[in-house]
């Protein structure tokens, strides 16, 4: 049995790279770990396989020298001792074969490349250099173009001549488009050659990723299970290269059934979800979704209303969300025009009020690039917001943006809003690499009509690195900023539901569910004498970011560590706020399913920044004023708690359980 594996000497590279080219490995300390045996064979062809790792990575020179001495408890102990010499250099790096491109396409050819004189020559480099020199020619059209390379390396010069002899061919352009669907296909071919010829325009230059486009804009459509994008037999006489489509249908109808939860320190709730889609709704691929969600929600959480918990202010109650959308392709016969219309019912229930709204929406998409899009629509909202038993009339126009003196009242919206959307992410549910932009404006009331006139931006801009072998580390980052202005010039002449909030699961989290948000205090109902709480009620000013870092621990499991910021302002944001963020540091796990990572975080807030504000009613005058500054509570989940006296009892530490990543 292995009890013990260490490597010396190893610089370069760390003894974990090495163990994991190796099939000998150590036994583990913890109690019924699994046993690892010694073999002298195995272990032989071990030794070569550490020698030849070291050359893949530039060292000629290395050489190891091996101990197996007896250990404790019947076992042994192994010893590895490693010279690694001195890496061998790439001394002259030559392309070629290139006299029949253009000078200026020479170069472009030669900047940048994994492999340069005066690095170290590793083999994944060397190959690497290969792969990047044929995509950058493939992309300038030569669809034909190959390589042949020689590398000599001297060991004793430590020295590497590199020699690539490049045969790049002719430069084609894109010709005719042959869509070959399966027989007795719903789809008529010409759908399906006008989506590829918007990402590949007779005549163009042959590359890769206008393939790769065509393909995102074919599966885009919505109605086919498997799609390929490639190319013919290309033509020297003319230079063209035909473009071969062949498609699958999926099920022009699905019903989909589930269910969801979100678990908070401040909102529980679980619901199901049902979801029916007929991709050819009355014939011309028109789409018909009906999307139905039902479920109860439990403020601040299930156990403290199914125990009464006297010292909570307690809220249960339904939730649910109707919609039906339907949408024409080829508005207007432009195949990147796209009719979208829909309407929707919902009831949410939220700490400062419980609301039931219904929603109209029209408008068009415009698909730019399978990557990028437009979307202008005319929306018109109805809201019927019943404060929380805990408001008071008084509060009520501060809490729900109302003119009122009652503790309910209806709110009409009427708005233009402009989305656009560029996603460049691998993979949106569980990104690695690349970015997305996206942008909201609003433009609310005026001529318009509606109760509120105002305007309305909110950017998104996120982004994603990630290194070593299969993408184990991936560094991401967030940043938003928001910005509500009401027309009057009054920052509380906005309607709750335009406002903004930060706190929970997809935004700050150190911070409870709406949590980081300007607060109103308030009576807690069936309290005698009366309990203050506090309330979010929102505000005209959003910052929100975060850093984030996940490293996969195997298949399905990875390990994060975050910062995340923000602050939500009463007003506009200044530059000010900047600098007053709030902060907040936590580690999280998350389990990779095929609907997304199951995500567990927790988060402590930092002592930086400034305290949202908070609002009270004068005892004296009953005019809502705010408060100059107030105590938080420093502990974590009822521990190492200094115990202020204050309304806000939200403590310094939070836990989040959801589906899906962050961002």
């Amino acid at each position: 049995m292995v009890r013990d594996l260490k490597f010396t000497g190893n610089h370069a590279l760390s003894s974990r790279q090495i163990e994991k080219k190796i099939l000998t490995a150590q036994t583990g300390w913890w109690p019924f770990a699994s046993k690892k045996y010694f073999d002298p064979i195995t272990w032989a062809s071990d030794l070569q396989r550490v020698v030849r790792l070291y050359i893949t990575n530039g060292f000629y020179q290395a050489t190891v020298r091996d101990q197996v001495t007896a250990a404790a408890h019947a076992g042994v102990a192994l010893a590895v001792t490693i010279r690694e010499g001195q890496p061998t250099l790439v001394g002259r790096l030559s392309l070629v074969g290139l006299d029949t491109i253009p000078a200026e396409t020479r170069k472009r050819l030669s900047n940048s490349l994994p492999l340069r004189e005066g690095a170290v020559f590793t083999e994944s480099a060397w190959a690497a250099t290969k792969e990047e020199i044929i995509k950058r020619l493939r992309a300038l059209g030569y669809e034909q173009a190959a390589m042949v390379g020689e590398a000599l390396v001297g060991v004793q010069t430590q020295r590497a001549t590199i020699t690539l002899m490049v045969r790049p061919g002719v430069a084609y352009r894109f010709g005719g488009i042959d869509v070959r669907p399966e027989p007795g296909s719903r789809v008529a071919p010409f759908l399906v050659w006008e989506q590829v010829r918007l990402a590949i325009p007779e005549g163009q230059l042959f590359n890769d990723e206008a393939l790769d486009e065509a393909q995102r804009r074919v599966i885009g459509m919505g109605v086919f299970s498997t799609v390929r994008v490639t190319t013919g037999a290309p033509d020297a006489t003319t230079g063209r290269i035909p473009v071969l489509v062949s498609v699958h249908e999926s099920p022009f109808r699905t019903l989909r059934l589930g269910g969801g939860a979100h678990i908070d320190q401040v909102r529980n709730e679980a619901r199901l979800i049902g979801e029916w889609t007929n991709r050819d709704f009355l014939g011309g691929l028109r789409r018909l979704t009906l999307h139905a969600e039902a479920g109860w929600a439990f403020l601040p959480n299930f156990y403290a209303v199914a125990t009464d918990e006297s010292s909570e202010q307690l809220r249960n109650g339904p939730v649910a969300d109707l919609s039906a959308t339907v949408e024409q392709p080829r508005f207007l016969g432009r195949p990147s025009l796209r009719l979208k219309s829909g309407i929707e019912v919902e009831r949410t229930l939220e700490q400062a009020y419980d609301d039931v709204s219904a929603r109209l929406v029209n408008g068009v998409i415009w698909q730019i690039r399978s990557r990028f899009s437009i979307f202008p629509s005319y929306h018109l909202e109805g809201d019927y917001l019943n404060g929380a038993p805990i408001n008071s009339a008084a509060s009520s126009p501060l809490t729900l943006g109302c003119e009122t003196t009652s503790d309910h009242c209806f709110v009409w919206l009427s708005y233009l809003e402009e989305q656009l959307t560029w996603d460049h992410r691998d993979n949106p549910l569980e990104p690695r690499e690349g970015f997305y932009f996206g942008l909201s404006l609003q433009e609310g009331g005026g001529p318009l009509a509606g109760d509120f006139s105002y305007l309305r931006a909110l950017p998104d801009v996120r982004g994603y690195l990630s290194f070593g072998e299969h993408k184990k580390l991936t560094f991401a980052a967030r940043l938003r900023v928001g910005e509500l202005w009401p027309t009057s010039g009054n920052p509380n002449d906005s309607a709750v539901v335009t406002r903004f909030y930060a706190g929970g699961a997809d935004s700050m989290r150190g911070f409870g569910d709406r949590r980081l948000s300007p607060l109103l205090e308030v009576p807690a109902s069936g309290t005698n004498p009366p309990v203050p709480i506090t309330i979010p009620i929102g505000g005209n000013g959003l910052i929100d970011g975060s850093f984030e870092g996940r490293y996969s621990l195997g298949d399905s499991l990875r390990l994060a560590a975050f910062v995340d910021y923000g602050q939500v302002t009463t007003g506009l944001v200044s530059a000010g706020d900047f600098s007053h963020v709030l902060w907040a540091a936590g580690v999280g796990l998350r389990y990779l399913t095929p609907i997304g990572p199951i995500r567990l975080d927790v988060a402590r807030r930092l002592p930086f920044g400034r305290q949202p504000p908070l609002y009270m009613q004068n005892a004296a005058t009953g005019a809502i004023e705010q408060v100059p500054s107030y105590a938080v509570d420093d502990g974590c989940f009822g521990l190492f708690s200094s115990h202020p006296s204050t309304p806000v009892a939200d403590g310094s530490c939070v836990l989040q359980i959801s589906i899906g990543e962050a961002y």
